[in-house]
Order: C-alpha cells, then structure tokens, then sequence
C-alpha cells in the first residue's frame, strides 16, 4: 500500500522539476514558447531533455557553458532535496531532426562535393 501512495509522488516530483527548467529557462531565452522539457527514466535516475529555438541554445548554454552548468546546479539542488537523482541534457538542432533525414542530407552533400570535384578536372 505504501508503494502505490509513492509512485504519485515521485511523479508529482519529476513534474516539479520540468517546471522548474522550463520556468526558468524561459525568462532567459528570446523564444519562450518554444521551450520544451521532456523527462525520461534512465537508469536509475531522471533525464531531462531541454529544447529551445536554434537562436537560443547559446544563451541557455552561456559563456563558456556558465548558463547551463548554472541550471544543473538548480537542478541537483532541487532533486537532492526531494531525493532524486536527475541529469540535464541540452538538445541542440542536430538532435532534434530524426536520423533518416541526416542521412539523406549527408548523401545530398556527399553527391555535391563529388560533383564539384569532376567540375575541377574538367577546367
């Protein structure tokens, strides 16, 4: 019975901290409605996944990474006090575009350059 009465909790918990990011990491970013933080369970501990607007993944990540090591040290902060581990990831635009559209661009590219290579001999 005291499994079931914490299973809310831990969810209630992890929705907590998605707010938390999400609240703060939009008072930094030119875009605010285009943040997104999606949490899963790995191994153990939760991972969230911070998305922002191509234009914003700078500020989020700082100066020499001072913004976002900032962040994770709310977020360690916040889920040590609620007993939880956690980790958050920063997707830039590479990790948003699903494989198969990276791998026909690189074939797209790979097909030019060949194409500009025949054109050098050909002068």
């Amino acid at each position: 019975m005291t499994d079931q009465a914490a299973q809310p909790v831990a969810t209630e918990n992890k929705a907590d901290l998605r707010l938390l990011i999400e609240q703060v990491v939009r008072t930094i970013v030119d875009f605010p409605d285009q943040v997104s933080v999606e949490a899963e369970q790995e191994h153990g501990e939760t991972v969230f996944y911070l998305a922002v607007a191509p234009k914003d993944i700078g500020k989020v990540i700082g100066k020499q990474g001072k913004t976002a090591r900032a962040l994770r040290s709310l977020l360690d902060a916040a889920a040590g006090k609620l007993n939880q581990r956690c980790q958050l990831e920063i997707l830039e635009e590479e990790d948003l575009e699903p494989a198969s559209d990276t791998i026909g661009a690189e074939a797209d590219i790979a097909a030019e350059d060949l194409t500009d290579d025949e054109n050098i001999g050909n002068r």
